[in-house]
C-alpha cells in the first residue's frame, strides 16, 4: 500500500501539473478514503479534484462517491463532498445524490452531513432539490428536522430553494408544528424564517 505523509501537504498542493505522476495519483485514488478523512489529506484531495484530468482523476471521483455517506459524515471527509458538489459537473452531482437516497433526513440530523445536504441544494438545480424535498416530505421524521440542531439549518435552506406545491408543503408543515416550533431554541429559528416568508407574501 502507498502511504502518504500528509505533513507534506504543501508540496503536493502545489507542485505544477505536469510535475504530478500518475502513480500519485493512482496512490491516492486507492488510499482515497484514508486521505478525505485525514485533517491534512482532506486538502490535498480537493487539489486533486480541482487541477486534475483523466483516468487516475476519474477514479479518484468514483471512489469518492462510493464512499459518500460515510465522508459526508466525517469531519474532514464532508469538505471532500461538498467541493464535488461545488464543481458542478454533469452528472457526479446526481451520482452523489443517488449514494444519498433514503437518508437525506439521518444526513441531515449530522453536524458535518448537514453542510453536505445544503450543499446538494444550492449547487444542483431545481430537480434535485425537488427530489431530496420529496424525501423529507414523505419521511415519518421529517417534524423532528424542524427542532434538530442541524436539521433546522437545512430546513431553512429547503425554503429557500423550493417552489410550488413542495414549498406549500414545507409550509404547512412548519405551520402545522408551530406550537412546538415556539418552545424549542431550533425551531424558533426555523418560524423566523417562515414569518419572513409569510410577510413578503402578505
Amino acid at each position: 500500500m502507498t502511504t502518504f505523509p500528509f505533513q507534506s501537504k504543501h508540496t503536493i498542493k502545489f507542485t505544477p501539473t505536469n510535475l504530478v505522476t500518475e502513480y500519485l495519483l493512482k496512490g491516492i485514488a486507492d488510499n482515497c478514503l484514508q486521505i478525505a478523512t485525514n485533517k491534512h489529506g482532506c486538502s490535498v484531495l480537493q487539489s486533486c479534484v480541482d487541477h486534475f484530468q483523466g483516468e487516475y482523476r476519474e477514479s479518484l471521483v468514483a471512489e469518492i462517491i462510493a464512499n459518500a455517506i460515510h465522508l459526508a459524515e466525517d469531519p474532514y471527509g464532508n469538505y471532500v463532498v461538498q467541493r464535488l458538489l461545488g464543481l458542478k459537473t454533469p452528472g457526479i452531482n446526481e451520482n452523489l445524490v443517488m449514494q444519498f437516497e433514503g437518508s437525506f433526513v439521518s444526513l441531515s440530523c449530522n453536524k458535518y452531513a448537514s453542510n453536505v445536504v445544503e450543499k446538494c441544494f444550492t449547487e444542483s438545480g431545481e430537480e434535485i432539490s425537488s427530489q431530496i424535498l420529496m424525501e423529507f416530505i414523505r419521511s415519518p421524521e421529517v417534524s423532528m428536522l424542524l427542532i434538530n440542531p442541524f436539521g433546522n439549518s437545512v430546513i431553512q435552506s429547503a425554503l429557500s430553494v423550493s417552489k410550488g406545491s413542495i414549498r406549500s408543503t414545507l409550509l404547512n408543515l412548519i405551520r402545522a408544528n408551530a406550537p412546538t416550533l415556539r418552545s424549542n431554541r431550533y425551531g424558533k429559528k426555523v418560524l423566523d424564517r417562515f414569518d419572513k416568508i409569510m410577510s413578503q407574501h402578505a
